[in-house]
């Protein structure tokens, strides 16, 4: 952490409002992450590195100064914040880090180019986790995705990201018992209100993860380096043509993602094989699926074959992954 004085007070504060302890030792015992002061980061790069464990950056500078980010994108820093201006990122970040890795399963699902069909997949995806528990779909679309409106949900009362400012790493409960259901899938939406910024979404994952079940985030581009941090799982959703393969590798540079979070689904609506798809990007295939019949609603038309059951069976796979 670099020496005693207020900054390091106000991280050892945000550790034990978790439950977790600020601690020297980084050689033992059960770590959940390193916090590193921006002033230190070059001098303790060495001790950094052989922790290996997630680095998260702090600065007392009411802004990040650009000479830390560099530094921190070479250590491999999942976040530098600015304290005490972003306590709560800290504090959200602190609570994903520390909590039990088994406890829910996490997946983004977002598409590797405009068009892709990542919401339609994501609402299949959820549909079929509820076989294996309670299951959450989250439209993380800064502008309000329409996931409710695609999914033919009905205009009910519940829980909406405008009713989420404020949530806390224990009101996870609370939360999804709010949240409007369609056949059995807890739906949080922006309704007639704008969607969530980057702090909402790391609150609610922060908030839904110890709950066990299947969270299911149907990502926008942008909103994907906020949510890899808490993801088990990145889904990209690849149309099987040159251009879609182009524009995820595009996408998949520019969110520096973590190694092995990040996996292929191929829509197969173009010419070249699912292959070659993974070959091109460097990933492996998660599935592969043809578009489901015209007309068809995702979540409440349930097909048995299609995208539906690459979903079915994707769904199985990672449980038991999950469970192994």
């Amino acid at each position: 952490m670099g020496s005693e004085g207020p900054l390091r007070e106000l991280v050892r504060d945000h550790a034990m409002a978790i439950g977790a302890e600020l601690s020297e030792v980084i050689d033992g015992g059960a770590i959940a992450c390193v916090v590193a002061d921006a002033d230190a980061l070059g001098k303790g790069a060495d001790v950094i590195g052989r922790a290996r464990s997630p680095l998260l950056v702090v600065t007392a500078e009411s802004e990040v100064p650009a000479a830390v980010w560099p530094l921190a994108l070479e250590a491999g820093a999942r976040a530098v914040i600015a304290l005490p201006g972003s306590s709560e990122e800290l504090l959200s970040c602190l609570a994903e880090l520390a909590r039990p890795r088994t406890a829910s399963l996490l997946l983004g699902v977002v598409g590797g180019s405009g068009g892709a069909g990542a919401s339609s997949f994501a609402a299949r995806l959820a549909a079929a986790f509820r076989s294996h528990g309670p299951v959450t779909l989250i439209d993380a679309d800064p502008l309000g995705g329409g996931l409710d409106l695609l999914v033919e949900a009905p205009a009910t009362a519940g829980i909406s990201w405008a009713e989420t400012t404020g949530l806390g790493p224990d009101d996870g409960e609370a939360l999804r018992e709010g949240l409007p259901a369609v056949d059995e899938v807890h739906l949080l939406v922006a309704q007639e209100g704008l969607g969530p910024d980057r702090s909402a979404v790391s609150r609610v994952l922060s908030a839904l993860s110890p709950l066990g079940g299947t969270v299911v985030v149907d990502l926008s581009s942008e909103m994907v380096p906020t949510a890899a941090e808490h993801l088990d799982r990145l889904l990209v959703i690849v149309p099987a043509t040159d251009h879609a393969v182009r524009s995820a590798a595009r996408r998949l540079r520019a969110w520096q993602l973590p190694e092995g979070l990040a996996q292929v689904v191929v829509r197969r609506s173009g010419a070249l094989h699912g292959r070659e798809v993974c070959e091109d990007l460097a990933l492996p295939l998660a599935a592969t699926f043809h578009d489901s019949s015209r007309g068809t609603v995702p979540l409440l038309d349930v097909r048995r074959r299609g995208a539906d059951r690459a979903a079915r069976n994707l769904a199985a796979a990672l449980s038991a992954e999950v469970h192994s």
